[in-house]
């Protein structure tokens, strides 16, 4: 059965500066449909003004990826499956993109499971918090489809070719545990403390200059290891100077400093 149509596919509240993005289809473990990420996106786009953004999911999960009921729905189809399948995984590339743009730091609250595709709103954020009841699973070898969400265009950034089509390959289902120390995950909470964890992290980024791991994104996606070593490290250098001679670096120096900035 088909939600409804009045229930809105993603909510956006705010916290003071920051945004909390939450996808809302707790009863689909919060599958990805186009309409779903064209929801996404737009929500992302009315976050450029805020200091930090929080992307969660309602319910038990996180996100499922693709909803396999929807491709059935077309399996005796071949061009509306095959339409539908673009649709998706365009949205959701779409969507990783509005991620990766955005210009603040971006947390991806992982509340519960992600298959499929959805790792890709993990790894286009800056830092992944897991619920330790969480995991990850591709599914793909299960279904027979190819892998999509930056499972083979940004996973390998972080754990390695090998181990990502190994993975891919046993289709293992991966604790929240397991992702942090493949370096997946970057920090972990009892599901009952997660939402204090979350909490007690964007304290902590509250304090930080955003531009800075923006400018961080941004050299790490310009960084090409076939460019001699002296051009990545100008890409550093302007980078560094840019921000140097700002008014808020300057401000942060004085603070940093105290009494002694006016001594000397």
């Amino acid at each position: 059965m088909s939600e409804m149509p009045d229930i809105m596919p993603v909510i956006l509240d705010r916290d003071g500066d920051t945004a909390w993005v939450r996808l809302n289809r707790p009863g689909r473990a919060n599958a990805l449909t186009p309409d779903l990420l064209d929801a996404l996106t737009e929500a992302l786009s009315h976050c450029v003004d805020a200091r930090a953004v929080v992307l969660t999911g309602q319910g038990r999960a996180f996100s499922s990826g693709g909803d396999i009921r929807e491709f059935h729905a077309r399996a005796e189809d071949p061009a509306a499956l095959e339409a539908f399948g673009t649709a998706v995984v365009s949205a959701l590339n779409r969507t990783i993109l509005a991620l990766r743009a955005l210009p603040c730091p971006t947390v991806a609250a992982v509340n519960g499971p992600v298959t499929g595709g959805a790792i890709g709103l993990m790894l286009a954020c800056d830092i992944t918090v897991m619920s330790q009841d969480a995991f990850i699973q591709p599914y793909y070898a299960k279904m027979g489809f190819a892998p999509d969400g930056g499972w083979t265009a940004l996973l390998p950034e972080r754990i390695g070719t090998a181990r990502t089509a190994s993975w891919l390959a046993l289709d293992n289902r991966v604790s929240a545990l397991a992702a942090f120390e493949m370096g997946v995950a970057d920090m972990l909470y009892p599901a009952a403390d997660f939402t204090d964890g979350v909490q007690t992290l964007l304290a902590g980024l509250a304090s930080h200059d955003p531009v800075v791991a923006v400018t961080a994104r941004r050299l790490l996606e310009a960084r090409d290891v076939r460019d001699p070593l002296s051009t990545r490290l100008d890409r550093e250098l302007a980078a560094f100077t840019r921000l140097l001679v700002r008014p808020e670096t300057r401000e942060r120096m004085a603070a940093f400093l105290g009494p002694r900035a006016e001594a000397g």
